[in-house]
């Protein structure tokens, strides 16, 4: 993205390209930019840059400096408000296509109208925060700071854009985020013509079908007028369809038939189009120097259920039996609180306030791993930087889990810790993600990780994912809980099949409790991954 900016300046393509970037990655993409183009003159916007009383003068130091970069965190870059008649014209486009989707409801085909007004109502207001006077500045706007040419690096962090359509299940309430990408793109191209954005991410496509019309929507919103299909409708009608399976019931203690818009069709020409704007490369046509996964897979570590879950599991049960017949109301019990109660007993069942596993389920099992792992690669030897061989010795192991983060009280993580403490291994160098406060309280973790003062590291995704490169010493990873997403998993794994390792084999580990909730999330990640696949 730097080389292509500074080229594209260069070339007079772009007077002041912007990269827009994760909040905790802006000192080192910062750092680095300088370290590829010394002499080049960035404007680096941390957060105090925007408040309210600094947002003015950053604006006008934009404006009029000549600027080869300006480097902009993903949330400095929503502070900053379009003018009102950008807006306005935006807010126009979107209700016109509300509401021609409610008059062909009102015709008999789609949703209903009333469920299309809400949605209508509903990005009514969100347009209407997006100007909210509490979160900007008269007379400073986006336009005002002369950017030309956008690079969003993990540009999937915006992909819950709202759109009308008819498909259940797609189209929802969008994001804050997503809303205000689409509309400074919007700004960009009434100003500057078609090409205005350069979006990276390794994971186009997280969750859902819909997320690769979403991608094109932003990148290539004129070609798909061009072939009549800038609405979803029209584009699920050609590339997608719904599939019906038999899956595990959230609950975990039943199956049940689920009709899902899970499948791409047409899929040479979606790709074709989609190439028009995508550069892919996948692991394998790299060619990395990744280490090697052992046994070419990752490997499933099953727990036995203990009476106690098969109990609660049985409760869950009933209370989606009830809430699927509507017998109680959805503000006391509903399936997303269903999913949330297995997916914790599924980990411990003191999450959920029962007696835990007397075998120690989940939590002992991980543990048993990580000690053996680690007492078998004690003495291992890394090399630093420059090729010396460093004092600390041992490998490094990852954790992952989302539920039962430190807080005061009983939870996963100081369970965890208690636990490889008991096995023989020395406190200080268990250590959670979540202790690092600050972006320098996490460089200075992640430096210890590196040169082997950590044996340990337990964190979520959120927190442990993007920009941890701690890959040096990692020789196992645990997936102690499954996440929602498969773009998750391939952040999680990603920490630890990354160049930098100097392990030529690692291992990964996935953790499994019988008959829980854990099989349904497993068995969604896999549904949700085969699309992906596909392109």
């Amino acid at each position: 993205m730097v080389m292509a900016g500074m080229e594209m300046r260069r070339l007079g393509l772009a007077r002041r390209p912007a990269y827009v970037v994760p909040n905790h990655m802006l000192e080192q993409f910062s750092r680095e930019f300088l370290q590829l183009y010394p002499r080049a003159r960035v404007l680096v916007a941390n957060k105090d840059d925007v408040t309210r009383a600094e947002r003015k003068s950053f604006v006008a130091r934009c404006a009029t400096g000549d600027w080869d970069a300006v480097v902009i965190s993903h949330s400095s870059f929503e502070r900053i408000p379009v003018s009102d008649e950008a807006q306005a014209r935006f807010l126009d486009t979107h209700m016109a296509d509300y509401r021609a989707a409610i008059a062909a409801s009102s015709q008999g085909g789609g949703l209903t109208v009333k469920r299309l007004e809400t949605a209508l109502a509903r990005l009514e207001e969100r347009h209407k925060a997006l100007v909210n006077t509490a979160r900007r500045d008269d007379g400073v706007s986006w336009e005002h700071m002369g950017v030309d040419y956008l690079f969003v690096d993990e540009a999937h962090a915006h992909k819950n854009l709202a759109f009308p359509s008819h498909v259940q299940g797609v189209g929802g309430s969008g994001s804050m985020r997503a809303e205000d990408m689409s509309l400074k793109l919007h700004s960009l191209r009434e100003r500057h013509g078609a090409r205005v954005a350069t979006f990276a991410t390794a994971t186009p496509i997280a969750n859902t079908v819909a997320e690769m019309y979403v991608m094109q929507r932003y990148l290539q919103p004129g070609a798909l007028e061009a072939a009549g299909i800038s609405s979803f409708d029209a584009w699920a009608a050609n590339f997608g369809r719904t599939v019906t399976t038999l899956e595990l019931a959230p609950d975990g203690g039943s199956y049940r038939l689920a009709t899902r818009f899970a499948r791409f069709a047409n899929v040479p020409e979606l790709v074709c189009m989609f190439r028009a704007v995508a550069d892919i490369r996948t692991a394998a046509q790299l060619g990395l120097p990744v280490p090697a996964l052992a046994g070419e897979a990752a490997e499933t570590v099953v727990v036995p259920a203990s009476e106690g879950l098969e109990d609660y599991v049985g409760t869950l049960v009933e209370r989606a039996e009830r809430v699927r017949s509507r017998a109680v109301d959805p503000t006391e019990d509903n399936m997303l609180k269903v999913s949330n109660d297995g997916r914790s007993a599924a980990l411990d069942l003191r999450l959920v306030g029962r007696t835990p596993d007397p075998d120690g389920g989940k939590i002992g099992a991980a543990a048993d791993r990580i000690a053996s792992i680690w007492r078998a690669n004690a003495e291992r030897v890394y090399l630093g930087p420059r090729g010396q061989a460093e004092p600390h010795r041992g490998s490094l192991q990852l954790v992952f889990c989302e539920l039962g983060t430190p807080r005061p009280g009983w939870n996963v993580y100081g369970e965890l810790r208690d636990q490889l403490v008991a096995r023989g291994l020395p406190a200080e160098q268990v250590r959670f993600v979540h202790d690092a406060r600050d972006d320098r309280a996490k460089a200075e973790l992640f430096e210890a990780c590196r040169t082997g003062r950590v044996a340990v590291l337990v964190g979520s995704t959120q927190k442990m994912g993007v920009g941890t490169n701690v890959q040096r010493r990692a020789i196992a990873l645990h997936h102690l809980d499954a996440p929602w997403r498969p773009a998750d998993i391939e952040q999680r794994e990603g920490r630890i099949l990354r160049q930098g390792n100097q392990n030529p084999q690692v291992e990964i580990f996935r953790y499994v409790t019988e008959r829980s909730f854990d099989v349904y999330m497993w068995q969604a990640l896999q549904r949700k991954a085969s699309f992906i696949h596909q392109v």
